[in-house]
């Protein structure tokens, strides 16, 4: 699969699943794709990602309010909902199911 940002494509080396009508990535390749930085705090089980200057924080399990879902780790691979990052950031996210790509937009 891969993550387009602005037409250019990262490819993951995990795949992304759909759970509860959410389309979860591994948060390396949304690090990657959006140029961004990842803090994991093991303690807390919170992860945050800093993205064009926005700071976001998330703990595992731990419903987004507003949002539904919560970060996971699957497979020792901690995954985020894409359409929540993308979004609080300032980005457009699609996901288009006859190719597996996941489209992300400023």
């Amino acid at each position: 699969y891969n993550v387009v940002v602005d037409d250019t494509a990262f490819r993951g080396d995990a795949a992304p699943f759909i759970q509860n009508d959410r389309t979860y990535v591994p948060i390396r390749v949304i690090i990657e794709a959006l140029g961004g930085e990842a803090d994991w705090d093991a303690e807390t089980r919170t992860v945050t990602l800093i993205i064009d200057g926005k700071i976001l924080t998330m703990t595992i399990d731990q419903i987004i309010e507003g949002f539904g879902v919560a970060p996971i780790i699957v497979d020792g691979r901690t995954y985020v909902p894409i359409r929540y990052v993308s979004e609080a950031v300032g980005f457009d996210v699609d996901w288009d199911a006859d190719t597996r790509q996941i489209f992300v937009r400023k």
